[in-house]
């Protein structure tokens, strides 16, 4: 496989504001991303706000119609559900999928979002220390660990009578964070990948190489990471019109314009060429994983067939370690 592999998240939310009462599109765009090309399919999730399908549920489907693509979370927020059940649930699809599953996790989208904030019981601090603490659970169980899977917030000993994962280990946790302290120290201890959502190549590069330092100081070897970037891509050769675009992209997704949720994540309009020299800077940078979200809500098939055409090959062609 290339060093540099190309996933696309499933418009699960799209969908959803278009008025889809069934899944058959969604399942219809993911065998597309397989036969295109591409190397992932991946799903997000809102947990109760921003409404679409279950993403675990969605990807136990895809898994079964597909056969080449890695299939991911991008990303799953891991807090408000229990770990044991979600364990079980992560077992049960890295074994439907052939062990091509790959789990993004993250603790909550930052923008407030006040149905979702409503619906939890803790905070937003002991929402990281929750997750942490499920994601050690998982793994003490998943490699045969000594442990009594007893925490702070969790009894997790039930992991001892769930089935194994397909592969070793269980699959690739992977961080959605964008590098500050705090994420550096926790991707250390706990996490197999790094997903940021908003952060500059400059960025990304210093980010990176902070956490291979902490990574050698946990006694970890840096390559054994997986570097992803997660962004929004609008294409469109005329500038204007590719901006014009995420306008209507983000303001019907989250009711905001474009200027503010660049505050919040990437965003990408322009040409196939230009999005490829973009990327290439965080290539440049580090990333290995490129996930990308199609901010259209009309013609997506037009924008999965150009990238497929002019920005996957080109990042497949990269020589990267």
């Amino acid at each position: 496989m290339s060093g540099v592999q190309v996933g696309v998240a499933l418009p699960t939310r799209e969908v959803a504001i278009l008025g889809a009462a069934e899944a058959s599109p969604l399942l219809k765009i993911a065998r597309q991303i397989e036969d295109f090309g591409y190397d992932a399919v991946y799903a997000g999730d809102a947990y109760v706000a921003r409404h679409r399908l279950e993403p675990m549920t969605l990807l136990a489907a895809v898994a079964t119609m597909t056969e080449r693509v890695t299939i991911g979370t991008g990303a799953l927020i891991a807090p408000p559900r229990n770990p044991v059940a979600l364990a079980h649930i992560i077992v049960t699809l890295d074994q439907l999928s052939g062990g091509r599953l790959r789990m993004g996790l993250g603790a909550g989208f930052p923008l407030p979002v006040k149905a979702e904030l409503d619906a939890e019981v803790m905070t937003f601090g002991e929402r990281l220390e929750r997750m942490d603490e499920m994601v050690a659970g998982w793994l003490t169980a998943w490699n045969g660990e000594d442990g009594d899977l007893v925490g702070k917030y969790y009894d997790m000993r039930a992991l001892r009578d769930q089935p194994l994962p397909l592969q070793k280990g269980g699959p690739s946790l992977w961080l959605a964070a964008n590098g500050k302290k705090k994420a550096v120290q926790r991707i250390a201890r706990h996490y197999a990948g790094w997903m940021p959502i908003r952060v500059t190549p400059e960025e990304y590069a210093e980010n990176g190489a902070n956490i291979s330092a902490a990574l050698t100081e946990a006694g970890r070897d840096p390559a054994s990471l997986t570097r992803c970037l997660y962004t929004t891509v609008h294409i469109n050769d005329d500038v204007d019109q590719a901006r014009a675009g995420l306008e209507d992209y983000t303001n019907r997704y989250n009711n905001l314009p474009v200027d503010v949720m660049s505050g919040f994540q990437l965003y990408f309009g322009g040409s196939a060429s230009a999005f490829v020299d973009w990327l290439k800077q965080y290539v440049d940078a580090g990333a290995r994983q490129i996930v990308l979200r199609l901010g259209s809500f009309d013609n997506y098939e037009r924008h999965l067939r150009i990238i497929a055409d002019e920005v996957v090959p080109a990042l497949h062609a990269l020589d990267v370690d």
